[in-house]
């Protein structure tokens, strides 16, 4: 039995309680904030105006909160309004002080708020001109305090941002004077200016300019945008830290950056994104083409999937399938820092944040795009005429006489007999995607909302494929409510159903049918599907009634609670309790399909079946239920005493998991159009069914404190004791410490200030971290009922009988991955370039592999792996930015590299292999025995001096190399070849600019390092790829790069190895927003319309070879096509 894990029993009642205050969470939260109101004391009013940075000092003691923020954020602002003394909330507060000033807060923790610029988004500026009207802010008019003798001209113009709106609350003043105005809501102003002045302009989140008139009456002007990079706030796992204050290696993408990929997976979204994120998409097959996702390679021969985190709830549903416009970041925890999530943090942690409300009146956003889908290229196939001549070619060499005549070679050639190009007759020119979504935010100070729907759907590409296609559809209900000043409560609601359908064949069947099929048979007769190869033409699968489909239906809900503990300036207790289900109902029907043949001549083709006979058709469902309860509570505490800042937090946290699974399966139906169990033979033999259920729970201690000395000196200490079920009793725990440090050199007062580097810090960390994903029970003794041929024999009839599995491994752990990063980063100018470059070194210890050692077959037994594996990964990450902005154009370039080596330092194979030189240890994991190919026999002197593999060889057969140089090629001459696809460098070059309204964004993806196995397989009625055919040694051909048809072709070799090295243009998209002064007649906030590409231009080595997609992992190409897409589409802001 499970030596599990058991939830604590309050933590039960906790959830109930929760689940049964919701409904009144809504009427109760306002009524106590209204409450709270009315019983507010009367505050007296100030009797000398206050500058914002007392005011703000006023509210820290008030409400018992900190504020975050630099001084030339505050500066030189006094407070006109005195409302905000009367509101009950810090937060409701701040909304009134700091609406006059644009700017805004983000509330960090209970007690804890950034204080910053307000973002420059569309939407945020169109929102802020809102709330200009709204109280009716004009422009202030003109008030010159110098002689009105000295006013020589009136200037006018409008002030705009860098995408061409206009800016309102701008302050223009004319230099050396009072005099002096504001810009209105749509950023225009009028002003009375002196002889010669000089115009000083300034706004907060811009940079000030000065203009000289020089005797000009319109003065227009572009502001560009203040970087304030350093004060980001960055997700950390179990809370956020300001990105000043980062030490560890984290990478952090923007929903913006999310949304220019129009990829239906979001997976695919993070390609060439960021730094220590290798993302490889290796199908592109509806419903199937999520990426494979490595953080800084692959440093395990066990699982390398890195732990997803959706909304600090660990080991929910993936990252593929969340509507991206509910994404507002995602971020990467690549080093020690992923210590906090313990004995799942070894392969990198993935946290997604989704978007949350806001105050203010509901902003409603509608996206929609329309793709149309192709394959990335077309791979050149043989003609008949080469085939045919293939043939021949191939037939002599056989010893056997030619199949094809010459005349028919010559009318292949001249084109009186048809050749058939299999790939355009059963592709389609494109399929289509979409994606609708809907979201609206907003809410008051008591509750605060985000609302999402959504749908996405694909299909096929090939001709009248009905069946396959992915189609999704997706809701959210994010909801925080303040209930009182202290105490807050959200609750978090996704729901998603899945549906994905496809040929019952899947795509390598149908591919290789498509590729191999020989050009000299149509693929149609009188537009009905033709017989095609070995009788599987795609067509007719295409067209019949079999299918293989899965839904999914995905429930995710949490209920969070925090609650400042008064009489500690800084204490907080706050948890929550999330609950996870995901039905998964699978159907398979699996029967004949109609192809036609006109056997008879009389110009109208015959229908006949094909595929499983009658008796093997079949009907197979499968349903799996799976709900996983995690609980949360944590006690933190955040003060800042000086110069000093800390920040800390310890944690208790368990999960619960259980799967139940069955399925059952009928065969033998007389007819294909009744998909349902009852239907099928009657027979128990042709009837399968089986069951079974999974448990898992995991039990988790955890802290961490952050501190950080005079805004310069960063340290953060991490420690995590965590139990899983995974392990015998007794052996269930681990600790999992780690460290991070920084080091700001630019606050330093030898560099401060400093006109050049405006950001340098140094970071490091150290850690342990482990991986725990790994089958489970290997600590039991497992048996299983002998198949009935080898069971006993009582009375004359056969016994069930049980047999022993795999011996059972007491002393099984987890993986434990020690992690040293070292980094740096810098600003120059201003922020307007910005680098960053990580070093690191991983080694793995205790990965799960096998002993060298065998036991006698009559034992019945296996011998259970082991915690004996070792694999070192060393590397390093690189990334630059530059941004910069005139008046009228904003540009930005940026890129990332990384590069990751992996070297496995113990696997237990000394003595497996004939020569030392072939053990794995030293060489990368994944690298494969082969041989090393030199040359081909091309004469009878290469027969006579190079040895034949296992003592044979003719002429067109590969030389290989003799290795060990006994004379002979056998299996000890095979070397290690990296045939991983796996590459050791990705990178990622972006480009962005604006004006004027327009806007436009690329991204290139690159991988280097990197090989993949190509090869093929020909003969009579098995066309081959163009290339192979051209390129293979004959009599007539002598001089041929490739070996004589076929040869080789069965065994490892560098020969089929081929550099899959890519630059590919990942995303392209040109975009126009509609000018506000025209939208807004409409009650519309923002019109963007724009043209989006995806994977359009590939550059490879593959390609002038007429050859597959260099991401394609299908050793001859079987494979459904990579694909490109084009897509229109519109957001509207209301």
């Amino acid at each position: 039995m499970q030596q599990s894990i058991p939830i604590y029993r309050p933590f039960r009642w906790l959830l109930w309680g929760m689940a049964l205050a919701l409904p009144a969470t809504g009427s109760m939260a306002q009524q106590v904030a209204q409450t709270l109101a009315y019983q507010q004391p009367e505050v007296a009013q100030p009797e000398k105006q206050l500058t914002l940075k007392q005011a703000l000092s006023t509210l820290q003691d008030r409400h018992q909160v900190y504020f975050t923020y630099t001084d030339d954020v505050v500066q030189g602002q006094l407070v006109n309004s005195r409302n905000w003394l009367q509101q009950p909330s810090a937060e409701a507060a701040l909304e009134l002080l700091l609406e006059e000033f644009h700017l805004k807060f983000k509330k960090i923790d209970n007690q804890n708020y950034v204080i910053k610029m307000a973002p420059r988004s569309r939407s945020a500026r169109s929102s802020d001109v809102r709330k200009l009207a709204l109280t009716s802010v004009p422009a202030r008019p003109s008030v010159a305090f110098s002689a009105l003798t000295q006013v020589q001209a009136t200037i006018s113009g409008v002030i705009t941002d860098a995408s061409g709106e206009g800016i309102p609350g701008v302050n223009i003043i004319e230099k050396g004077t009072s005099n002096g105005t504001i810009t209105d809501v749509t950023g225009r102003y009028s002003l009375n200016v002196g002889d010669n002045a000089t115009l000083q302009i300034s706004a907060v989140g811009y940079l000030s300019q000065e203009v000289e008139v020089g005797g000009r009456s319109v003065i227009d002007l572009t502001l560009e945008d203040d970087v304030k990079a350093l004060e980001e706030v960055v997700v950390i796992g179990y809370g956020t830290q300001e990105k000043k204050e980062v030490a560890g290696s984290i990478a952090q993408i923007s929903n913006k950056e999310i949304k220019e990929s129009t990829a239906i997976s979001v997976s695919n979204a993070l390609s060439g994104r960021v730094p220590g994120l290798i993302v490889n998409q290796t199908n592109a097959e509806p419903g199937r083409d999520d990426a494979r996702i490595l953080i800084r390679g692959q440093g395990t021969t066990g699982n390398t999937a890195p732990l997803i985190v959706i909304d600090g709830v660990a080991n929910r549903d993936g990252i593929s399938r969340i509507d991206p416009n509910d994404i507002e970041t995602i971020t990467v925890l690549k080093d020690a820092s992923a210590a906090i999530y313990g004995a799942q943090a070894a392969n990198g942690v993935i946290l997604i944040t989704t978007k949350r409300g806001a105050t203010g009146k509901p902003v409603i956003n509608y996206a929609f795009t329309q793709g149309f889908v192709s394959p990335t290229r077309k791979i050149e196939l043989a003609d008949a005429a080469l085939y045919a001549r293939s043939v021949n070619t191939w037939s002599q060499q056989q010893g056997q006489a030619p199949i094809y005549t010459d005349a028919q070679i010559a009318a292949f050639e001249n084109g009186s007999a048809p050749s058939t190009d299999w790939i355009d007759e059963v592709y389609k020119s494109h399929s289509v995607q979409n994606r609708h979504s809907l979201t609206v935010n907003g809410g008051s100070e008591a509750v605060k909302y985000f609302l999402s729907a959504g749908t996405a759907y694909q299909n096929g590409l090939i001709q009248s494929d009905e069946t396959t296609g992915y189609r999704q559809y997706n809701v959210r209900s994010n909801i925080d409510a303040q209930i009182s000043e202290r105490f807050k409560v959200g609750l978090d609601l996704a729901g998603r159903r899945e549906n994905r359908t496809w040929l019952q064949y899947d795509d390598a069947t149908i591919y290789a049918s498509t590729i191999r099929a020989a050009p000299d048979l149509p693929a149609t007769l009188n537009g009905l599907p033709a017989i095609g190869r070995e009788r599987q033409n795609p067509l007719a699968i295409a067209q019949g009634p079999g299918y293989d489909n899965l839904k999914r239906n995905v429930f995710n809900g949490t209920m969070t609670a925090s609650y400042q503990i008064p009489g500690v300036k800084g204490l907080s207790l706050g948890g929550f309790a999330a609950i996870d289900f995901i039905e998964s109902n699978y159907k398979k029907w699996f029967q004949q399909y109609t192809y036609y043949q006109d056997n008879d001549g009389d110009g109208q083709p015959e229908p006949y079946k094909a595929g499983p006979s009658l008796g093997d058709t079949y009907l197979r469902v499968a349903d799996a239920n799976s709900q996983r309860v995690t609980l949360n509570t944590r006690l933190a505490y955040e003060r800042t005493f000086g110069l000093h800042d800390i920040s800390a937090f310890v944690a208790y946290e368990q999960s619960e998991l259980r799967i139940d699974s069955f399925y059952v399966q009928r065969k033998g139906y007389e007819s294909d159009q009744i998909d349902q169990l009852f239907a099928g033979s009657a027979n128990s033999d042709n009837q399968q069914n089986d069951g079974r259920a999974f448990e898992q729970a995991r039990q988790n201690y955890f802290g961490r404190i952050s501190y950080t000395f005079m805004d310069r000196y960063i340290a953060q200490f991490i420690l995590r004791y965590d139990g899983s079920s995974n392990f015998m009793q007794g052996k269930q725990f681990g600790t999992f410490p780690g460290v991070t440090l920084g080091w700001r050199i630019s606050e330093e007062a030898f560099l401060k200030g400093n006109p050049v580097v405006s950001n340098l810090k140094l970071r490091g960390s150290w850690g342990i971290l482990g991986n725990d994903r790994i089958a489970p029970f290997q600590y039991l003794n497992v048996f299983s009922f002998a198949a009935p041929n080898q069971g006993y024999v009582f009375g004359g009839s056969g016994a069930n009988v049980l047999v022993p599995g795999v011996v059972p491994n007491l002393n099984i752990t987890w993986e434990t991955k020690r992690s040293i990063n070292v980094g740096v980063d810098a600003g120059f100018l201003k922020d307007k370039l910005t680098l960053s470059l990580d070093v690191f070194a991983d080694k793995r210890d205790n990965i799960l592999a096998p002993r060298n050692v065998t036991i006698p077959d009559y034992t019945g037994i296996d011998l259970p792996d082991e915690n004996i594996g070792s694999v070192q990964n060393r590397g390093f990450e690189a990334q630059a930015l530059y941004r910069h902005t005139t008046n009228a154009f904003n540009f930005n370039i940026g890129g990332n590299l990384t590069f990751a080596r992996n070297k496995v330092l113990f696997i237990d194979d000394q003595g497996v292999y004939p020569e030392d030189y072939q053990s794995q240890e030293g060489y990368p994991i994944g690298y494969t025995l082969g041989y090393e190919f030199i040359g081909i026999y091309r004469n009878q002197n290469d027969l006579d001096t190079y040895p034949g593999l296992n003592g044979t060889a003719v002429l067109g057969d590969p030389i290989y190399r003799d290795v060990n140089g006994d004379g002979e090629i056998t299996n000890a001459d095979r070397i290690r070849l990296n045939n991983t696809a796996i590459p050791e460098l990705q990178y990622g070059i972006s480009l962005g600019a604006d004006a004027k309204g327009f806007d436009f964004n690329a991204l290139f993806q690159g991988q280097a390092r990197v090989q993949s196995q190509l090869r093929y397989t020909f003969n009579n009625g098995n066309n081959g790829l163009a290339y192979f055919l051209e390129n293979a040694w004959s009599e007539s051909n002598p001089d041929a790069p490739l070996p004589a048809y076929n040869r080789g072709n069965t065994v490892l070799s560098t020969l089929w190895l081929r550099n899959v090295a890519f630059l590919r243009l990942k995303n392209v998209e040109l975009g126009y927003t509609l000018p506000n002064t025209l939208v807004s007649k409409a009650g519309i906030q923002n019109l963007r319309v724009f043209v989006n590409g995806y994977n359009l231009l590939t550059f490879d080595q593959l390609k002038k070879d007429g050859l597959t997609d260099p991401e394609s992992v299908n050793i001859e190409a079987w494979q459904f096509p990579h694909t490109k897409t084009v897509s229109l589409g519109v957001n509207v802001t209301l």
